[in-house]
């Protein structure tokens, strides 16, 4: 399986070329996404842990959703590392340009 992480963060923009206002929405953005990936992870676990208790739910839906959330699961986290790295590489670079870092 390919993983993700290396696609996006490789083609991640060249932030040292982004104006400071960019790079703080880009910062933002990608952080708020980073922990909106996280808290699915979360909700997807307690949804399952419900569904898992559920004498309604039967055999034939519990396959077709653990499919789902495997193909999820594989992917999310390495999507919100990838976004976490992004936040903070634009980070870097407005602090490298406000002269914290010399």
């Amino acid at each position: 399986m390919r993983d993700i992480y290396h696609h996006l963060v490789k083609n991640a923009p060249d932030f040292r070329r982004h104006s400071d206002d960019d790079l703080s929405e880009v910062s933002d953005v990608c952080g708020e996404a980073s922990r909106a990936v996280s808290n699915t992870l979360t909700l997807i676990g307690n949804l399952m842990l419900e569904a898992s208790l559920s004498e309604e739910y039967s055999n034939e839906n519990a396959r077709r959703d653990m499919m789902l959330l495997g193909d999820t699961l594989r992917n999310l986290p390495r999507l919100a590392e990838a976004l976490e790295q992004n936040s903070c590489t634009a980070n870097f670079v407005l602090r490298q340009r406000q002269g914290v870092f010399k």
